[in-house]
């Protein structure tokens, strides 16, 4: 298909990488886990943090589990990748990588994801054009699973997107411009990630594998 190709980057990094918050039921649950409700003004704007463009790798490539943390957990996530016109070039699987026991020691201070969560970004292995997908109303009509050690961990629905793909991209750009090259990520879909399924933290040896219709598949082995 001329719509799809695989996924590579001027100079071997995007120049940013924004991750969204873009799913009700993954942010409803991280926050049942705290005490608390969604705050009122993630139903006002899509929220997002920076990661780490130099931390980003690829299918095939090895996660190594960072010092100090028990607690490591795969984030099934949509990313898109701007083109020219800041518009969205394609679409491709990501995994947010993330060091939950780091990342909540460092929340208590008000500030972060840091250090739980600038280790690994996995992307790829594909560049889709949305013509290529089920794109409507701003979302893909996706169904996107989770494997780890060949064993199905979690199959999500990425069409229930809060906010949409539109949305997110004129939130990226306001008030800056967005570049070529640059990735948002849709935030974890609802149901991807151990934090929400429960279960044990992934261990070195596990491999995990993300897979989507028309996205592909992308796999990493902890280590």
């Amino acid at each position: 298909m001329d719509g799809v190709r695989p996924l590579i980057f001027e100079g071997g990094f995007p120049p940013s990488i924004r991750d969204f918050m873009a799913y009700e039921g993954h942010t409803a649950a991280g926050w049942r886990r705290r005490g608390g409700e969604i705050p009122p003004y993630w139903y006002e704007a899509p929220v997002f943090y920076f990661s780490n463009p130099a931390s980003v790798i690829g299918d095939g490539d090895r996660v190594r589990r960072p010092d100090g943390c028990q607690w490591l957990d795969f984030e099934l996530e949509i990313a898109a990748v701007i083109g020219g016109e800041e518009q969205i070039a394609g679409f491709t699987l990501m995994n947010d990588w993330s060091a939950r026991d780091l990342q909540a020691a460092e929340m208590t201070v008000g500030l972060g994801p840091a250090k739980g969560k600038d280790f690994a970004t996995s992307l790829g292995p594909w560049l889709v054009m949305p013509d290529e997908l089920p794109y409507e109303n701003g979302r893909l009509q996706l169904e996107a699973t989770v494997t780890v050690n060949g064993e199905l961990r979690s199959t999500c629905d990425a069409s229930q997107q809060h906010w949409s793909w539109d949305e997110i991209v004129a939130q990226a750009a306001r008030n800056t411009r967005l570049l070529p090259g640059d990735v948002l990520g849709s935030g974890t879909i609802t149901g991807g990630c151990i934090l929400e399924l429960g279960g044990d933290w992934l261990v070195p040896g596990d491999v995990v594998t993300l897979a989507a219709p028309g996205l592909g598949e992308l796999t990493n082995e902890v280590v």
